[in-house]
């Protein structure tokens, strides 16, 4: 019995010193955070305006002074994320308007809602007449291989491997017949077969061959009968150019999103700068 109440009076005698007055290193602990604020470590003087009210709640004037830091921080946090973004978004951009120079853009206004940029070395109107890998790059910045087949017999095809000399390979995802992205027809007594693989559904083979544009590239068409074609020099240029194309067109948009989220972020930390700083104007009136 005795042994359980020593453990009650250790416990209240906790609990009471927990609650009694620490405005002195609840201060000491603020402007700990002030001067690491100071010295623009602002990751640093976050965590140490968290610990105010970790390790004192009752320090209300304190918590109150280091929820308006906190909002001081956030500004200067995004201050400099914006200076960044906007220097890095410049060069982006000069990059990309250098590689579209590489590129035409094809857009038929009647039958699209989405233009293409495609390699200047490739063939205007490329003809599905001939098997071959097309490759493009959407204005969205999606790029996209397709596989075209076209022969005296079907072949009925729903993906593709490419194989280097090494054995090394990559295969796209299977895109099943749906008619739109695996399509095919009949003219002329020659069957014509067109999938198109999208980004995430042809990173692996693009990857591959943009890596290796000075090698022999053996395309093989899977999912029904077999067939096999070289990949030709200028395809495998195109396909390394047009990967580059669209990863600089996601790498600027995804600045630009990043750009407004941090104009955003200071647009909010300005306003609770501002409201917290007329509280305490206030508070101070009184």
């Amino acid at each position: 019995m005795a042994k359980y109440l020593y453990f009650w009076i250790c416990s209240c005698a906790i609990v009471l010193f927990s609650c009694g007055d620490n405005s002195n290193e609840a201060n000491a602990q603020y402007e700990k955070a002030r001067k690491l604020f100071e010295n623009g470590q602002y990751a640093n003087a976050k965590n140490a305006i968290d610990s105010i009210e970790l390790l004192y709640p009752k320090a209300f004037k304190q918590i109150k002074a280091g929820m308006l830091l906190m909002c001081r921080v956030k500004q200067k946090e995004s201050e400099q994320n914006l200076l960044y973004i906007d220097s890095v978004l410049k060069v982006r951009q000069t990059e990309l308007e250098a590689a579209k120079k590489n590129f035409r853009f094809e857009k038929d206004a009647k039958y699209q809602t989405e233009g293409n940029y495609i390699y200047k070395k490739l063939p205007k109107q490329a003809s599905i007449n001939r098997s071959q890998l097309k490759v493009l790059v959407t204005e969205n910045g999606q790029m996209q291989l397709a596989s075209v087949y076209y022969g005296s017999t079907p072949i009925k095809h729903s993906s593709i491997r490419a194989t280097l000399p090494d054995k090394s390979k990559a295969e796209t995802l299977v895109i099943g017949y749906d008619g739109a992205n695996n399509y095919r027809f009949t003219n002329d007594g020659k069957y014509t077969e067109i999938v198109t693989y999208k980004d995430g559904q042809c990173s692996a083979v693009a990857a591959l061959i943009a890596n290796n544009t000075s090698k022999k590239i053996t395309l093989t068409y899977l999912g029904g009968n077999r067939y096999t074609l070289s990949l030709d020099p200028v395809t495998r240029e195109a396909v390394k150019a047009t990967r580059e194309l669209a990863n600089l067109m996601k790498n600027v948009d995804d600045l630009k999103r990043e750009y407004q989220l941090n104009v955003r972020t200071l647009e909010l930390a300005d306003k609770q700068v501002l409201q917290l700083e007329k509280q305490q104007s206030e508070q101070n009136a009184e």
